[in-house]
């Protein structure tokens, strides 16, 4: 990466001002006696019921002892810890035994590297549906095909990076997100029309055209801009090169590996699907709907996620280093796990500064209120139509910054947005499709968002220069071309739906 001159803070050092920044915002917050209001709908009477929302002041006595009494319980519950380093013992043997390598150049000789590119950031958008595994294990997977293309890993890490956070709000399939919008949507509606029922696809079509122009356009990105910024990445010797040559014996080594793994993923799949004996293995049945089962909170499936791909990497770098003698001895599998965590010891001493600023950020109560207000100007506006649909996006989108949490936000914004919309004829579908393109069009830029230090994390492992330390501003200012395409494209998405008027959804319009 080409740098400018000048005084760089390591990320940490970044982390630990801003969380104490954040304290003394928090003290001048409770010291004016700031505060916002929000509305919940009781799900059983219908009635609003308000929130008041103050910011918790941290910089005294009590904030004092509750960041030193918190430090370890914020580290060790912070989502990315244990899920990094789960992720990376499956891809430490995926990559040590030489299936990856040998896997991507099978690849790379038949499909065109532009296609790879789009093909990254489309399982990025489709893995946004289960971020973990994106996070953890797409990402750096992205890293290695890159390496093996003979091009800079950090641009296989923001496209990946970038098609998991740009596109969270879309997909392939009725998931998480949906059951959260979902839940929300239908107690607002019951504000204005008690008989509406709002559906869980609703979003299906919305979804499914976003999921392609996001991937397209992620790959003109990372092609006309982050790769020639990244500029020319130096190989070392044990790093693959895209000049070597897969033998006949490694070839034969990666399809028994993929016939293994097809294997597994169909004895996955069956574990997935109910009302078949002995089959549901993994979802949590007491749910009422499907989705929920699947990627519920209470989900086995989704709380085991990592560890199946994790598994599942294990068992074709095993296999494969076994056909083709990597792997020699129960040793080498131990060694092989260890690789990739050698070089994580950076990025566990970032993930404990961050998880600390974002912990401390929440805990204050500066991110609910910024978004609690700007919800009451958008519900204060006597807007409608396109005008509401565009300061809807806007303000959905800044409050994204300060609230990455989809549930969170809509929590606030659904009894406003969806009344709103309503009483311009709009569905509350299509409110719902509003608020996750304004999320998603920045959820890649924020710091606040817990696995945005995973972006920094993996960019150092492959930065050759080690006197000169990745920091947030570099991580930033590579996702800034992706954030302003995604915002424009978002806009223009909404905006096409809305004005074309085709169906976002099975059975649901953009109009009423």
């Amino acid at each position: 990466m080409r740098r400018k001159k000048g005084i760089k803070l390591h990320p940490a050092w970044v982390f630990l001002i801003l969380t104490i920044i954040v304290m003394v915002i928090s003290s001048l917050g409770n010291l004016l006696n700031l505060e916002a209001h929000y509305s919940t709908v009781n799900s059983v009477t219908g009635d609003l019921n308000t929130q008041v929302v103050t910011i918790n002041n941290l910089f005294n006595r009590t904030g004092l002892q509750y960041l030193i009494s918190n430090m370890l319980s914020n580290f060790i519950n912070f989502a990315p810890l244990g899920n990094i380093i789960i992720g990376l013992l499956g891809v430490g043997v995926a990559y040590k035994s030489g299936f990856l390598n040998s896997l991507f150049k099978m690849i790379s000789k038949k499909v065109p590297r532009k296609t790879l590119t789009f093909i990254v950031v489309l399982l990025g958008v489709i893995a946004s549906s289960v971020s973990e595994v994106g996070y953890v294990i797409l990402i750096p997977l992205s890293a290695i095909l890159f390496m093996n293309l003979g091009r800079h890993p950090s641009a296989g890490i923001c496209a990946s990076f970038a098609g998991i956070t740009f596109g969270y709000g879309a997909g392939i399939v009725v998931n998480y997100i949906d059951s959260v919008l979902y839940n929300y949507s239908s107690s607002a509606t019951s504000i204005l029309d008690a008989n509406y029922t709002v559906s869980l696809s609703g979003n299906l079509f919305f979804m499914l055209v976003s999921t392609v122009l996001i991937a397209y356009l992620g790959t003109f990105i990372t092609e006309r801009y982050i790769i020639p910024k990244l500029g020319k990445y130096t190989f070392d010797e044990e790093e693959p090169s895209p000049h070597d040559i897969v033998t006949s014996k490694e070839k034969k080594g990666v399809i028994i590996s993929l016939l293994c793994s097809l294997l597994v993923i169909l004895i996955l799949i069956y574990c997935i699907t109910p009302n078949l004996p002995f089959s549901g293995l993994l979802l949590y049945l007491k749910d009422e709907t499907y989705v929920d089962q699947l990627f519920g909170d209470n989900s086995y499936f989704r709380q085991g996620i990592v560890f199946i791909f994790s598994g599942l990497l294990v068992i074709s770098g095993l296999i494969y280093g076994l056909r083709v003698k990597t792997i020699k001895n129960n040793r080498d599998i131990i060694s092989a796990m260890n690789y990739y965590l050698k070089e994580i010891s950076s990025i566990l001493v970032l993930i404990f500064f961050a998880a600390q600023f974002c912990m401390i950020f929440k805990e204050t109560n500066i991110g609910v209120f910024i978004a609690a207000s700007l919800a009451e100007i958008l519900e204060s506006l006597n807007v409608s139509g396109l005008l509401l649909v565009i300061i809807s996006f806007i303000v959905v989108m800044i409050s994204t910054i300060f609230v990455p949490a989809f549930g969170t936000k809509w929590a606030i914004f659904a009894p406003i947005m969806v009344p709103m919309f309503m009483q311009s004829s709009l569905t509350p579908e299509f409110a719902e499709a509003v608020f996750r393109a304004g999320s998603s069009s920045v959820l890649g830029f924020t710091p606040l968002l817990t696995y945005f230090v995973i972006l920094i994390g993996f960019i150092e492992i492959y930065n050759k220069r080690k006197d000169d330390v990745v920091t947030i501003t570099d991580a930033i200012s590579l996702m800034v071309p992706y954030t302003i395409g995604y915002i424009i494209l978002w806009l223009v998405i909404v905006l096409g739906f809305y004005i074309i008027g085709v169906p976002i959804g099975p059975g649901v319009g953009v109009m009423l």
